[in-house]
């Protein structure tokens, strides 16, 4: 039972992990962020290395209210990079959001069906959801539910949900185990019960983890050439500008 519900629990943990901005893409892309991004109005915001630098819609360049000297061909490429940013970042933010939601639902209706509307192991994944959310939010919107990417919050979150692996494994499968066990009461025979409810929850969760990772995988593929993009166009206008020669928001590997 114990190897049993080992295995349950892992393959739930991965399951909600996958849905994490980061652990959603990491089997096509690693993208590595290096600063932050906010969206307002018409203008795109980083900052990066401790600078902050504005880009408008025209392709004009800021640092504080200073604006930059450019040719023809570098505000065009300013320009471009300004569209892609205020078209990609919402559509990240709300995709991420809107994909972890559904996936939740798929993984809480298999937990309802074979566990009960009341379960202690629904509850557990239905915080863990809440949780995820919460630090998407933090990561991909502002207080004001604007768009931006903050990046030391998206790694702090990577970084804490990595740490807690093992006791999330621990919690998933204890809950687990004591939702079929109150189930049990009053069964013949309790532990052929426990076994074969336990093995019924396994396939029916395995099976679910690959219908939503095959229904995600357009989503990861999007995203990674989304940043794909962002990496080429910032290469671009640092080989173009100067004084952006060592910027760097995203890395793709």
């Amino acid at each position: 039972m114990g190897s049993k519900s080992q295995t349950c629990a892992s393959r739930v943990l991965c399951f909600v992990l996958a849905m994490l901005p980061f652990f959603a893409v990491a089997e096509l892309c690693r993208p590595e962020l290096h600063g932050n991004i906010a969206i307002d109005a018409d203008n795109v915001m980083i900052e990066n290395n401790n600078e902050m630098f504005r880009i408008d819609s025209k392709g004009n360049l800021y640092f504080d209210v200073h604006r930059v000297a450019l040719s023809d061909a570098q505000r065009a490429s300013l320009t471009a990079y300004n569209k892609t940013i205020r078209n990609d970042l919402p559509f990240i933010g709300r995709t991420l959001s809107e994909e972890l939601h559904t996936s939740w639902l798929a993984l809480d209706g298999v937990i309802t069906t074979e566990l009960g509307e009341t379960s202690t192991l629904r509850g557990e994944v239905g915080q863990f959801h809440d949780y995820l959310q919460e630090r998407v939010s933090t990561s991909l919107y502002s207080p004001d539910r604007d768009p931006v990417l903050n990046h030391e919050a998206l790694t702090l979150a990577v970084r804490e949900l990595e740490a807690s692996i093992p006791q999330l494994i621990a919690t998933v499968s204890s809950r687990g185990l004591m939702d079929i066990a109150m189930l049990s009461e009053g069964k013949g025979n309790k532990m052929q019960f426990i076994s074969k409810k336990m093995a019924v929850l396994q396939n029916k969760l395995a099976e679910e983890v690959k219908l939503q990772r095959d229904r995600t995988l357009s989503v990861q593929q999007d995203v990674c050439q989304r940043f794909a993009q962002w990496q080429a166009q910032e290469a671009e206008i640092a080989s173009l500008i100067p004084a952006l020669s060592s910027w760097k928001t995203v890395t793709v590997r």
